[in-house]
Formats: C-alpha cells, sequence, structure tokens
C-alpha cells in the first residue's frame, strides 16, 4: 500500500505542528506563525519533471526553519483542468520542508505547484510556481507484442509477475491480454500461449483447446486443472508440498545446462499425475534430501495434429517473487535480533530454517527457474522457429560490479574512490558505453565533497545522492514520507546543481515491511534500490552468492501481485562480511563468467571504513569485470526493456524477425537465436543486403549466435 493513499479527503484539518496551530481550508496550509521573507531553495518534483508518479507528494524546502513570525505560507496544486487539488499538508520533520500530500492518485496530465507568502492583507505574492507532468502510463505487464500470447488474471496473484520474468529472460516478443479478453482469433494470431489464471471459466478452455488440438499452439499452464490439465495430460491429485524443491532434468531438453542439484520454489504446489505420452521434466521435493517425489514441471509434446503443452505444479510467478523479497509472514519481525528491521530479516529463519537456503546461496536459485522456464519455452516453440532473445548485460558481459557505496559523512571518502576509478579507466573511455568505470554514492549532507566537485563528477558520469536516514530505526508510513523529505531537502539544499536522484539504500538498511519503501521510492522518482542486504557476517559467514536467489535486476511486486515500477538491486557484496575475503568476491564472479553460468549484476556497498572499495576494484580489473554505478544500470535495464522483436516468421528454413532497439542501449544490446532448428543448423544471418557476423555461445544447455543488436530487418537461414 502507497504511503500517500487515504480512505477520506480532510477539507477542514487540524495540524499541531513544531510551532503551533495550522488549518487546512481547501488544499491550504495557513500558519498562525510562520517565517516572513523564507526563500524555496528546492522543490519536488522538480520543474519540468515529464514521468512524475501518480502516488507522488509535492514538496517545498525552504532556506531556513519556520519561526515565530508573523505571516503565512501556502502550497497550491493545480491540475490540468485550473482546479485546486485537495490534499493534506504539513511541515516536515526539522519544519523546513512543506509537504502537500494529494487526497487521491493524481490522473495523467500537467500539474502547477505554487508556494505564497500570504500577507495579513491577504493579498498573495508567489515564492515560486512550477510545474510537472504526470503520465499516461500502460501497465507494467502490457507486453510490446509478438508470437507470445501472455494470459493473466487479475484474481490469480503474482500472475503479472510472469511479464517480469519474460523481460529478464530477453523474450520481449510477447502480448498481454486478461482471460477474459481470449478469443479464437487471438489465440490464432500467436504461436505460443502462457496461462496465468488458475482456473478458467469453460468457455475459454474449449477455445483454448481447439487452438491447442487444431491449430497446433503450444501452451504453458501454472497449477492447471479441468480440461487445462486434460490437454497437459496430467491430473490433479490434491495438494503438494510447500516452499520445497525442485529437481531438474538436466540429462536432456529443455533442462541441459540448469543446475543439476535440488533449488527452491517458494508458495503452495499440487501433486500432478502423469498420463501417458507426459513426461517430467523436474519432479518436486519437500526437502533437498528426499528421493523422489511427483512432477514439478511436465511436458506433452505435439505432433502434426496438436500442440505441446506444458504443466507447472507451482506458481513460478509467485514463486519468483516470494523467493527475491522474503517471507511476507515474516513482515514486521525483528528476527535476527539488531535492530532495526532489515529486509534480510524476511530471510533469517530460527533453528537453521532460513527462508532461503544459504548452503545454497551461490546458486541464484530464482533466476536457475527462470533460465528454465526460457529453455522451456524455446525447445516447445521449436517447430515455429528458433526464438530470439536478448542477453542480460552490454556488449555480452556475464558479470557486472554496481558500485555504490554510503558516506556517512567522511571527509573525502567519495573524492578518493571518484578518483580512483577515474585513474583505472581507459584512456579515450566512453561512460555511455560502459568503459569507463563509475559508481554510486549516496551522501549526508555534511560530506567533505564540496557542492562544484558533486557537479564535476556528475558530468563526468559518476552518479550522488542523499543518504536517506531513518535515524536506524523501523518506520511507517508517515515516518518514511518524513524521512525522504527531510534527507533530500538537506542534500538538495547542499547540492543544488545535482540532477535527479534515481536511486536508493537507506542509511541502516531500515526495512519495515515488504514492499512499502519501493512504492515510496517510485513517488519520489527513485527507480533503482538497493536495500536487500546480504548481511550479518556471523549468518552470511562468508558464502558470497545470493540472499535473493537472483542477479538479475527485476521489479518489485506488492504483497498483491502488482507489479512496482522499481527494480530490486541486491547488494551482494557488503564491506561488513567480505572486506579481506577476495577469495570469495572472486568465486562469486568466476561462477558468473564460468561454466556454471550464474550470471548477475552485483550490487556492492563500503563506507570507506576499510579498504573493500579498492579491493573490488582491483578485483574487477583483474577479471574483466565492468564497473558501473546504480544509475548506469538502471537506464541499461529501461533501454532493454524497452527493445523488442517484431513480425517474427519461420517458413522453409528461414526465422525472418524485426528489431526495434531503444537508442538507449548505445549499441551494446546483444541478440541471441538459436544455431539449431528443426530444419537444420544456422548458416548465416543477413540485414539490409549484408551478413551479419556473429559468435557463438552455449548458454543453459542451447548454442546461439550471438550478434549487435539494431533496429530494422534481419534474415537466419537454416540448413
Amino acid at each position: 500500500m502507497g504511503f500517500l493513499r487515504r480512505s477520506a479527503k480532510r477539507k477542514i484539518i487540524a495540524i499541531v505542528a513544531f510551532l503551533g496551530l495550522a488549518v487546512l481550508t481547501g488544499g491550504s496550509l495557513v500558519y498562525a506563525q510562520a517565517t516572513r521573507g523564507a526563500e524555496i531553495v528546492s522543490h519536488f518534483p522538480r520543474d519540468g519533471a515529464e514521468s512524475v508518479s501518480h502516488a507522488a507528494a509535492v514538496v517545498a524546502w525552504l532556506d531556513r526553519p519556520i519561526a515565530s513570525e508573523p505571516g503565512g505560507l501556502d502550497l497550491m496544486l493545480y491540475d490540468q483542468r485550473g482546479m485546486s487539488v485537495e490534499g493534506d499538508l504539513e511541515l516536515g520533520g526539522d519544519r523546513k520542508s512543506i509537504i502537500f500530500e494529494p487526497s487521491r492518485a493524481l490522473e495523467p496530465g500537467k500539474y502547477v505547484a505554487s508556494v505564497r507568502d500570504k500577507e495579513t492583507t491577504n493579498e498573495s505574492t508567489d515564492l515560486s510556481t512550477w510545474s510537472f507532468f504526470v503520465p499516461d502510463k500502460t501497465p507494467i505487464s502490457e507486453g510490446p507484442g509478438g508470437s507470445i500470447l501472455l494470459i493473466l488474471d487479475e484474481d490469480h496473484e503474482f500472475s503479472a509477475n510472469l511479464s517480469e520474468v519474460l523481460r529478464s529472460e530477453g523474450l520481449n516478443t510477447f502480448e498481454t491480454i486478461s482471460i477474459d479478453d481470449v478469443s479464437p482469433a487471438i489465440l490464432k494470431s500467436h504461436e505460443l500461449a502462457i496461462l496465468g489464471a488458475g482456473t478458467v471459466a469453460a468457455e475459454k478452455e474449449d477455445m483454448i483447446a481447439h487452438w491447442v488440438e487444431n491449430e497446433r499452439g503450444n501452451l504453458v499452464a501454472m497449477s492447471p486443472t479441468g480440461r487445462i490439465a486434460d490437454l497437459a495430460g496430467v491430473t490433479h491429485l490434491g495438494p503438494g508440498p510447500r516452499d520445497g524443491y525442485v529437481q531438474v532434468d538436466t540429462a536432456q531438453a529443455p533442462g541441459l545446462g540448469i543446475v543439476a542439484e535440488p533449488i527452491q520454489f517458494h508458495g503452495d504446489s499440487v501433486i500432478l499425475g502423469l498420463e501417458q505420452g507426459t513426461r517430467a521434466i523436474a519432479w518436486l521435493r519437500e526437502t533437498e534430501n528426499d528421493p523422489g517425489g511427483p512432477p514439478a514441471i511436465t511436458l506433452k509434446s505435439g505432433n502434426d495434429d496438436r500442440g505441446s503443452v506444458a504443466a507447472y505444479s507451482f506458481n513460478l510467478a509467485k514463486s519468483t517473487a516470494l523467493t527475491r523479497q522474503g517471507n511476507p509472514d515474516w513482515v514486521g519481525q525483528e528476527r535476527d535480533g539488531i535492530a532495526p528491521i532489515r529486509s534480510n530479516d524476511l530471510f533469517f529463519g530460527s533453528k537453521g530454517k532460513d527462508y532461503l537456503d544459504l548452503s545454497k546461496a551461490h546458486i541464484p536459485q530464482a533466476d536457475e527457474q527462470m533460465r528454465l522456464f526460457s529453455n522451456l519455452i524455446g525447445y516447445m516453440n521449436q517447430d515455429n522457429g528458433p526464438m530470439p532473445k536478448f542477453w542480460y548485460f552490454p556488449k555480452f558481459a556475464k558479470a557486472v560490479l554496481v558500485m555504490a557505496s554510503d558516506d556517512h559523512g567522511t571527509p573525502n571518502g567519495t573524492a578518493k574512490t571518484f578518483e580512483r576509478l577515474n585513474e583505472l579507466s581507459p584512456e579515450g573511455c566512453s561512460v555511455e558505453h560502459w568503459e569507463c568505470f563509475r559508481a554510486t554514492s549516496w551522501l549526508y549532507s555534511n560530506s567533505g565533497l564540496g557542492s562544484e566537485a558533486a557537479k564535476t563528477y556528475t558530468d563526468r558520469g559518476f552518479d550522488i545522492g542523499a543518504h536517506v536516514t531513518t535515524g536506524c530505526t523501523d518506520w511507517n508510513a508517515r515516518s518514511l514520507m518524513l524521512a525522504f523529505s527531510q534527507s533530500l531537502g538537506e542534500f538538495r539544499t547542499r547540492y543544488p546543481e545535482l540532477p535527479p536522484q534515481t536511486g536508493n539504500r537507506m542509511h541502516c538498511i531500515a526495512w519495515s515491511d515488504w514492499s512499502s519503501q519501493a512504492t515510496a521510492e517510485r513517488s519520489w522518482g527513485m527507480r533503482m534500490d538497493m536495500n536487500y542486504y546480504y548481511w550479518p557476517g556471523d549468518w552470511v559467514r562468508g558464502r558470497a552468492g545470493f540472499m535473493t536467489g537472483s542477479g538479475i535486476p527485476m521489479r518489485f511486486s506488492d504483497p498483491e501481485g502488482r507489479l512496482i515500477n522499481v527494480y530490486q538491486q541486491e547488494t551482494h557484496l557488503v564491506d561488513e562480511v567480505f572486506a579481506s575475503n577476495p577469495r570469495a568476491v572472486e568465486r562469486l564472479l568466476a561462477r558468473a563468467t564460468g561454466p556454471e553460468g550464474f550470471y548477475g549484476a552485483f550490487g556492492t556497498h563500503y563506507d570507506f571504513s576499510n579498504e573493500f572499495d579498492v579491493e573490488l576494484m582491483d578485483i574487477a580489473i583483474r577479471n574483466s569485470i565492468p564497473m558501473v554505478s546504480a544509475k548506469q544500470l538502471l537506464e541499461w535495464v529501461d533501454a532493454r526493456n524497452a527493445s523488442s522483436f517484431t513480425n517474427t516468421d519461420w517458413n522453409g528454413g528461414k526465422l525472418s524477425f524485426e528489431l526495434d532497439v531503444d537508442p538507449g542501449t548505445h549499441g551494446m544490446l546483444k541478440t541471441m537465436i538459436p544455431t539449431g532448428s528443426a530444419d537444420g543448423s544456422l548458416t548465416g544471418i543477413r540485414s539490409r543486403g549484408e551478413d551479419i557476423d556473429f559468435m557463438v555461445e552455449t548458454v543453459k544447455g542451447v548454442e546461439y549466435a550471438v550478434f549487435d543488436a539494431a533496429s530494422g530487418s534481419f534474415e537466419a537461414t537454416y540448413k
């Protein structure tokens, strides 16, 4: 639940502030005692901002605290029709900000905010007026279109997360529709459908069955029942284990290349019985050491008359979200005994029963589940031609270090790190092509870094923002909002010329529930979160790996399964745990770049209390690992997700498709197409009448041709 949403409008409200009485009347805050001559030093959203959240607060930061002087201040917000927006006003905790919270979500359009100094004569003088835009946004789960049909049911929890799974796996060739909108014509225009819904109405079941049995449509279904289960060749035999393990058949496709030992899933499962002609490609295990179990994932292969159907005995979308974000049943619990409540408390078990099995921390368990899903889709759909996809990171990088410090007011910590990264960077390097080494630093406002130096560093491509703090205490909706307001206000007063902040890691990593902080961050314009922090040391015990089961940035889900437009980027490498332990860091990177294929963007933390930043730089240089800021990673993921495949066609051993590549990828995006097909092996790729160079790489058991992605038409020939 977003912290700005309130159940009722309050047209008249009394607020006891730090200085006296304030009365809200139609959106105007009138102080009986206020500062005369106060100046506005900054505000949020910034003037001209074009992508403001519908849940944003409007804030004006003053150059001095409200004091006991005659006069008053108003903050008014007007919508695109010139009508005043109703809401609540209050002072920030330091009395240097005025915060306006709209009573309801802001509709798309232009808004004008105005702060006025209201004289006793009722003549008003504007201290500051600015405007911003709330865009009309499509749902995050909506795909760009393509050969895959993603069928969602709003009542089926977390099904929207399947869109994030597809994007993360580079399968940005899908159209999203509601189960209510499924029709024979829509099904016929797609090669493969993913059914995120559970129970399906009989009419829709008939449509899907006809498409599979007569149009050779391929289907992947989550926990199917009724006729969908019949199509999959499985019988529903009752409830299965909860929060168990999956053992993948790695001896044959599509499980080739996936980790061979059991990996975890989270949530409920069902017992599926196999009918003749259906095989298990993975099995359920209640515990890691169970000798056997019922199928976890099944496949009934198609033939000349019908398509293939795969069935999951658990909800992959929900399992992915829970594995990454932790146990929702542990929300608000101080489990590790170290205040405040942090994200690791959502994973910290008792009597050795952690939510994520740390004996498997070296395995990105959520990512391996997603890679099996990707392999399965390509394997099922091979009669329709090889399926193209995008690689995770620029230039086919298999590991990336996200360099991010928390500067708690050091004299020169940020400057020293930035200067060393600059010196280590190749001469004449390009920041936008990830050739220069860059980093993020989140600062207290009393940092030794001056305003001019900060501006110079951001001009060179470094990323600087406020280190927001709650004072190392747990937060609620109001205190979190005030913490952001105060920290950002202090930072903007000190560093007025820096660009908007796009990422966040809270001081002390305070994380008091499951997802509210991500919602709050989005309202403040921050969309890369690094608060999932692999710590404390006596729990981690030097096991470098994946607390969230993932090395891939993906959007958060709220407790109801709705996507939040903020990416979760785990902080995998924490200085309190891994400083002076370079072998653990290098093993993590070796598993990412080596035969295990545990690829990832690895978040880091250092606060200049040791030499961990220097150790990381040395390791990255030695292993040719890119070092980037949180902002660079955000811009990359946004641009990759905005790129897509269209008009894919398979005919006579020729695969044709068009690429729409976002300019923000800066020519670094890589396309992958399988080298094998039902009609033979890849012999060449052409675009604009010219042969395209490619390299051959095996990724999770599938051999791919990898080449530069650029907007245009492509044709691959197989013989």
